[in-house]
């Protein structure tokens, strides 16, 4: 077991971050039936003992595959608690059940503890070690069902009982086992150089394989875990591709200011950590302009994600300003600030916009196939991205950089060959870095685009000529346009 300890890489780590992301995602389908199958009081104790379980495990196993099995299982478990949570105070937030007014509520609560919760692990670990994190958590979840036995009435039920019979458990465990494999995939590409490796190789074949048996067990099972007619709305293909986009440009703050700040500037953990206050202020700001956008001023959805996509990307090209060797850190207030702003427009936006295009009773399967891209696949693909782009830029300014250097062009007061070369790694680094953030300023400018022009997508397309009208004018000596010759907008 002690081999293991010490074997345990960062992507390990990343990975059960991503596991436990997985086990939320994964929860949706089958909340309601959990929910009329307990009672609340046994709901909050199920789901409380249930974490105090997986993180007591997780201090005693340092095996990376049961870590991940166990963040999995304590997503599912975190997913089912925040549901009973919300679901019990949904009422006194909206009496009218106005989801523009209880997202951006929902996600003060999700964005605002995981930066809390960050900065409680920080300075835990900074003046403890890091199993004290997991003691202060268990902590907490014993006050939680103790709150709860003396407090809630134990036979208090939300609506009839709801047996379990007809759950797909199997079509569960195919689209669990898909997402695990997918985010391993994407986690450990990088690490194993992509497609020139054999276990990479391995784990596509079986991440397609799992597919292809989950999408055929939705396809002829009488009632699937996971329906495949969700994926016919349009607003959940829509949702899919733009949380991958935003997955995408959110990664940077976790990877290339990560670098940038430890290698560069030379923080340490604690100056690290400080700058989640004004993502947590943005957050808090963020939940306020999405309530107002949708419930005072009444925006559409366009203007709302141009706005939202804007925020972000103006943090990429602020912190594309910034990059240098002598910035200080009050200059990342304004950018993180954003970046906390947008995180919860594009978040609670795309939970209202699913609300108001689905009918309920395909709601909580929209927020599942969403899922599968904002926390899990989309979220580990994007990061990814980020990586390799970070990768093949680095390996490209390091060789550009020491191209002409020899000892003719060395200055006089170089002590050494070693000290010259750790300048060059240096700059290249921050060149490397920079470079990143203009393609990512790119992307996000890109996405703006593609909303803004979306909404004029027939006034374009209508200009286009059908084949079969090729055909009759390839075929005939007429100039007039043939009935039907170019795609039109159909009017009600």
């Amino acid at each position: 077991m002690r081999k293991y300890l010490i074997s345990l890489l960062s992507e390990d780590i990343q990975m059960a971050g991503y596991c436990m992301l997985g086990g939320i995602t994964v929860c949706f389908p089958i909340m309601y039936r959990l929910k009329f199958f307990m009672c609340t009081r046994e709901l909050f104790f199920v789901s409380g003992i249930g974490l105090i379980i997986c993180t007591a495990l997780t201090m005693a196993v340092q095996i990376p595959w049961i870590i991940w099995i166990l963040s999995f299982i304590s997503g599912f478990f975190k997913m089912l608690g925040m549901f009973g949570c919300t679901s019990a105070f949904r009422l006194c937030v909206t009496p009218s059940r106005n989801y523009a007014v209880f997202f951006p509520v929902v996600y003060i609560m999700v964005c605002g503890g995981t930066y809390l919760s960050g900065l409680t692990t920080a300075y835990l670990t900074y003046y403890g070690n890091w199993r004290l994190m997991n003691l202060f958590v268990i902590a907490l979840l014993m006050i939680h069902c103790g709150i709860v036995y003396f407090l809630m009435k134990p036979d208090h039920r939300p609506g009839p009982f709801l047996p379990l019979d007809g759950v797909d458990f199997f079509g569960l465990l195919l689209w669990s086992a898909f997402l695990m494999s997918g985010i391993w995939l994407f986690t450990y590409g990088e690490h194993f150089d992509w497609w020139t490796s054999r276990p990479i190789w391995i784990a596509t074949g079986i991440t397609v394989a799992l597919l292809a048996a989950a999408l055929s067990r939705s396809k002829f099972h009488d009632k699937p875990y996971l329906p495949l007619t969700i994926f016919s709305y349009r607003s959940v293909k829509h949702l899919m591709v733009l949380l991958l986009g935003a997955c995408t440009l959110q990664a940077a703050p976790k990877l290339l200011q990560s670098i940038y700040m430890n290698s560069i500037l030379g923080y340490d953990q604690l100056n690290i950590i400080s700058l989640n206050w004004p993502i947590l202020y943005g957050v808090i700001v963020g939940a306020m302009i999405a309530f107002s956008a949708f419930v005072k001023w009444h925006w559409g959805f366009k203007k709302y994600f141009v706005v939202a996509f804007f925020l972000l990307t103006l943090y990429e090209a602020s912190m594309y300003f910034l990059i240098g060797e002598d910035t200080n850190i009050e200059a990342f207030v304004i950018p993180l600030f954003m970046i906390g702003l947008s995180e919860v427009m594009i978040g609670s936006g795309a939970n209202v916009y699913l609300s108001q295009t689905l009918p309920f009773s395909n709601f909580f399967f929209g927020l599942n196939s969403i899922g599968y891209i904002r926390c899990g696949i989309g979220t580990a693909a994007g990061s990814a991205i980020v990586q390799r782009m970070y990768n093949w830029t680095i390996a490209k300014n390091n060789m550009s950089a020491s191209t002409n250097l020899d000892g003719t062009i060395l200055p006089f007061e170089m002590p050494s060959w070693s000290d010259t070369m750790a300048i060059v790694s240096k700059q290249a680094a921050m060149i490397s870095i920079k470079e990143c953030y203009g393609y990512m300023t790119l992307i996000g400018m890109s996405i703006i685009l593609l909303i803004m022009l979306h909404h004029y997508r027939t006034t374009v397309t209508r200009l286009l000529p059908r084949m079969s009208s090729i055909r009759i004018w390839l075929s005939s000596g007429a100039t007039g346009d043939p009935k039907g010759s170019v795609i039109r907008k159909r009017r009600p």
